[in-house]
């Protein structure tokens, strides 16, 4: 190439090719240049000059060659989408970040205001400029600065730093120097709250990075010391003031709508004061129902609210302030972080009270924890919480706070160890666990149920497991991964503490004592305690996977065989063990009182009408919903696996290059967590190649037909069960649907079309509804 005239490039890479030959070319000192001032360089030479080794011949790069390629960059950029980025030996991921900061509003604290019209730069600068009034406020501003408050505490709780949503309110920096009453009253409990909450958020340490700011502006917090216990009088004596000024008044709704927030703001700050003092005090049920009663107030005066949002004073149209007066959203743009986000979007009003109605009726959701005396029905309650109101931190914390704001304690008061101790009382019921037995005082087996309770509550494991569920969904996959390695030492210890009853049961047995070596005899049941809260942690692990939109769609048929041989299987066959534990110990106690009654003092007739009641009991069968629930969770997972069997084998499923994929690493990844536990064994991914090969072994069509009858089973156990809630519905809709899809494919339907199917998981997280396109 000669270098008289340019070719255009036909792509990208010829067009980088040509700009380096023109600018090659029109070199006039030299013929070609060395490697410290080419812009292509060896690999191990970039690496060298990046690493610091060359810093001087970097500040000298290039010397010279400067060449206008701007059109043969533009022809270049054209053949790349938005989105995409071109990368080079010189021109990275890295330097493609570097390059998007530089004047972009979001990351360039320099672009996006007027220079000419800068923001005040401070509070008492406002003032001297006239942008804020700090007296005789109108109701129309008042409720116009209340409703940007809110909307500026709902968009810090959504993750949001204070100093670019809460601070950007000039009014904050110093409350004290405010002289309209209501406006102070309402922005100091605005600065107390702020603490409170952060508070309750950094005690119940359920948040992490992209939840929550924990660290704001602490200068601004400490200019004035907090005083939460008299925001409540305060908030009274401004309410009760406007409530007698409104009895003086022709048409005093605007005043009322702002006793409306100024009382709204009472109870919530009443709640959430009372949730932080729960971390230092006992809980009890009056506390409780103070909650519950401000609760109630607050969901009550929302609607009230939300009628009177046009009354006040509304944003300006294109402006990034939430409210025309008080507010400078650009004023700590300076003060941050050169890496800290630069553009916030504070929510609209709208939004924010339909955030803090949703909050209200999360917390009082949260407030029915304190009736779940045990860790089964606790743990339930924390896994369901999780699922409808996971996304907000503070919901989750304030529940962790009501349950337990001291690790050690639980419902406040409760220690810990007796928290396990009852639990498994109340879950399976061991015989050493029952005062009236004869071996409840024995030092040597109550040293044994020591050691074990005080082992479990060294690990962590069942308090973490409860701790885990008030994380966000996505943080909860990656600790459930930890956690289930934890629980193989514990069944170790729970299988050890198993045989050593049941030692001593052979042993009292041998000594002639009986009725002590039945009341000693009790199979496994710590063990099976211990287990089925693993195989809750295993099943929740790889399910939450579908949820995140982990798993591609070819790896589905052994994410839905893992459960489906084993794991829902493990659980029934645990909640069914525990469940005949509790009929035989029941009818051992019915036989132990009739033995009783027979060899009492008192007549025939007497001992009869003892022995009526106790012959119409109903026996025990505490989980027999949830045995249900689960027969039909094994069904679907069945379904979805001969499903995905069938549509791998028909050629409809879109399979990875074998180059590009190895099945064995993505199978071992998937299933890392479980190979340190003991029970259950871990599957090799030789053995479910082995299984998988035997069930494919039958043509296509008999696949779509086995896996109709598992959704149809699905379908049976869920038309069965009384009263079913939402996700049961739901479940049942899917059930069907693909019952019906898989009798069309098992018939030939689209035979010669081999598109993949859409699998939709709109109604259900875990379980898609799988639709022919």
């Amino acid at each position: 190439m000669n270098g008289s005239s340019v070719v255009e490039p036909p792509d990208f890479q010829a067009a980088t090719a040509a700009a380096a030959a023109a600018a090659r070319a029109s070199s006039s000192e030299q013929d070609e240049w060395s490697a410290s001032e080419c812009g292509f360089l060896d690999p191990e030479v970039q690496r060298v000059m990046r690493s610091g080794s060359a810093a001087e011949d970097i500040t000298q790069y290039p010397m010279h060659g400067w060449v206008d390629v701007t059109k043969e960059f533009h022809d270049a950029c054209a053949e790349l989408q938005p989105g995409e980025l071109a990368q080079d030996m010189l021109f990275g991921l890295f330097e493609a970040m570097s390059a998007i900061e530089i004047m972009d509003p979001k990351m360039d604290v320099g672009m996006g205001f007027d220079r000419q019209d800068l923001p005040p730069p401070s509070f008492e600068a406002a003032i001297a400029m006239g942008a804020i009034k700090l007296d005789d406020l109108t109701p129309s501003e008042l409720i116009g600065i209340f409703d940007a408050l809110f909307s500026c505490i709902v968009s810090w709780l959504e993750g949001n730093s204070m100093d670019q949503v809460l601070f950007t309110c000039l009014y904050l920096h110093a409350p004290s120097k405010i002289k309209d009453k209501a406006l102070r009253v309402f922005c100091t409990a605005v600065r107390n709250l702020i603490v409170v909450i952060k508070n309750i958020i950094a005690g119940a340490a359920v948040n992490e990075e992209e939840d929550f700011q924990l660290y704001g502006n602490s200068a601004l917090l400490g200019a004035e010391k907090a005083q939460p216990s008299s925001v409540f009088g305060s908030l009274k004596e401004v309410e009760d003031e406007l409530v007698r000024k409104c009895k003086q008044l022709a048409a005093p709704e605007d005043w009322m709508a702002v006793v409306h927030r100024l009382r709204f703001m009472r109870h919530l700050f009443q709640v959430i004061y009372q949730v932080e003092q729960m971390a230092t005090i006992e809980s009890s049920e009056d506390t409780m129902n103070e909650i519950y009663k401000n609760l109630n107030v607050a969901s009550e005066l929302l609607p009230l609210i939300r009628r009177t949002l046009d009354r006040g004073t509304q944003p300006e149209k294109g402006s990034d302030a939430p409210n025309p007066m008080g507010f400078s959203p650009r004023i700590h743009d300076r003060s941050q972080p050169p890496a800290f986000p630069r553009s916030i979007k504070i929510r609209d009003r709208p939004a924010s009270y339909q955030f803090l109605e949703e909050m209200v009726s999360r917390f009082k959701y949260a407030c029915k924890v304190i009736r779940h005396k045990d860790y089964y029905s606790a743990l339930n309650f924390f896994i369901e919480y999780s699922k409808k109101s996971g996304q907000c931190i503070l919901s989750r914390s304030v529940l962790q706070s009501l349950f337990s704001a001291n690790i050690r304690l639980a419902h406040g008061k409760q220690p810990m160890k007796q928290f396990l101790r009852h639990s498994v009382q109340i879950f399976n019921s061991p015989p050493v666990l029952n005062t009236k037995h004869p071996v409840a005082a024995d030092p040597k087996v109550q040293q044994h149920l020591e050691n074990f309770f005080r082992y479990c509550i060294n690990m962590n494991t069942f308090t973490q497991f409860i701790r885990i569920c008030g994380f966000n969904r996505a943080r909860q996959r990656d600790k459930l991964a930890r956690l289930i390695e934890n629980f193989d030492t514990i069944q170790v210890d729970a299988a050890r503490l198993d045989s050593v009853m049941n030692q001593l049961a052979n042993e009292k047995a041998m000594e002639g004592n009986e009725p002590l070596a039945t009341a000693l005899k009790h199979s496994t049941h710590f063990s099976t305690w211990v287990l089925y809260n693993c195989f809750r942690a295993m099943l929740i692990f790889l399910m939450s996977g579908f949820e995140l939109e982990l798993y591609a769609v070819h790896e589905f048929l052994y994410i839905y065989w893992y459960p489906y041989e084993f794991l829902v299987g493990f659980l029934v066959s645990a909640l069914t063990r525990t469940e005949n534990i509790l009929l035989a110990q029941e009818e051992y106690a019915e036989h132990q009182s009739k033995i009783q009654s027979n060899s009492g003092s008192g007549g025939a007739a007497k001992n009869r009408k003892a022995a009526k009641p106790k012959k119409n009991k109903k026996q025990q069968r505490p989980y027999r919903a949830e045995i249900v629930f689960h027969h039909a969770l094994l069904s679907l997972c069945g379904g979805m696996y001969k499903a995905m069997g069938a549509l791998t084998k028909d050629g409809r499923v879109r399979l990875p290059l074998s180059k590009f994929d190895n099945e064995e690493i993505r199978y071992n990844r998937r299933f890392l967590p479980f190979a340190a536990l003991t029970s259950p064994p871990p599957v090799s991914y030789a053995e479910f190649k082995n299984i998988r090969d035997h069930m494919m072994r039958p043509s296509a069509e008999e696949l779509y037909s086995y896996a109709a009858k598992h959704f149809d089973q699905a379908r049976n156990v869920l038309e069965s069960i009384q009263n079913p809630d939402q996700e049961m519905l739901d479940l049942l809709q899917i059930a069907r649907t693909n019952f019906v899809v898989m009798n069309v494919l098992a018939r030939g339907h689209q035979k010669e079309v081999k598109r993949q199917p859409e699998f939709d998981f709109s109604k259900h997280s875990y379980f898609p509804i799988i639709k022919l396109k």
